[in-house]
């Protein structure tokens, strides 16, 4: 794997990612609620950090990512 920003491979270990309230929203996509439809958020579970650049790469785990691509699909 290699940094997107810089292209190097010197990467950390992942490590979990805890931040509040950090994350990605898709709207329309959470389905119909009360007043609407609502949004998909979505939260990153673990990172890796380019030793080079810096640069934070977010991951999300497996049910996330079937949920997103459950909702886009």
């Amino acid at each position: 794997m290699k940094c997107p920003a810089c292209h190097s491979e010197a990467l950390s270990p992942a490590a979990d990612y805890a931040a509040f309230d950090n994350h990605a929203r898709f709207p329309g996509l959470g389905g119909e609620g009360f007043l609407g439809a609502k949004d998909l958020t979505v939260k990153a579970s673990s990172v890796r950090i380019c030793l080079d650049c810096g640069y934070l790469l977010h991951f999300v785990d497996g049910d996330t990512r079937a949920k997103l691509r459950a909702a886009i699909d």
